[in-house]
């Protein structure tokens, strides 16, 4: 008997979600940094994404792009079930990435918080929209649509 939306374990698939999901959290980052250098005197690197500190820029990107990451999660994931496992993924690599790349565990107790938050945001914003993606209506007729054999 189908069932609707069955549950197949496929590692590809999860995966590449993960990839894409972290890709699109890079991304709005590095883009968010660039566009507020054009506002400000501040001038952005690679450093300043993986840095294991709290300061205004990074702060405030890092949360938006929790926020674009919350969007992506109900496109890419489009499950309110799995919201809380990929936003829990995409932390714990980019801890594990600033690690590797400071050297250092992150000690800052304000940068904890920051992926504290960050990760709540994307999480609980990922489950509304997808929640409310899920509950749209299916429609289940197809509007009439005239064709040439209907107009003879």
């Amino acid at each position: 008997m189908p069932t609707f939306r069955t549950n197949v374990w496929d590692p590809t698939l999860i995966l590449g979600q993960i990839f894409a999901m972290q890709s699109i959290f890079y991304l709005s980052e590095c883009l968010l940094l660039f566009s507020y250098s054009f506002v400000s005197n501040y001038r952005p690197s690679i450093d300043h994404i993986f840095i294991a500190q709290t300061i205004r820029p990074i702060t405030v990107v890092q949360l938006l792009s929790a926020v674009i990451a919350a969007y992506a999660l109900s496109h890419i994931v489009q499950r309110a079930k799995q919201c809380l496992d990929f936003s829990t993924t995409l932390h714990v690599i980019h801890v594990i990435i600033v690690s590797i790349y400071t050297r250092t565990l992150p000690t800052s107790l304000t940068w904890w918080l920051l992926q504290i938050v960050s990760g709540i945001i994307c999480t609980v914003l990922g489950e509304y929209l997808c929640m409310k993606k899920e509950s749209m209506e299916i429609p289940l007729t197809v509007p009439y649509q005239r064709t040439e054999s209907s107009e003879a």
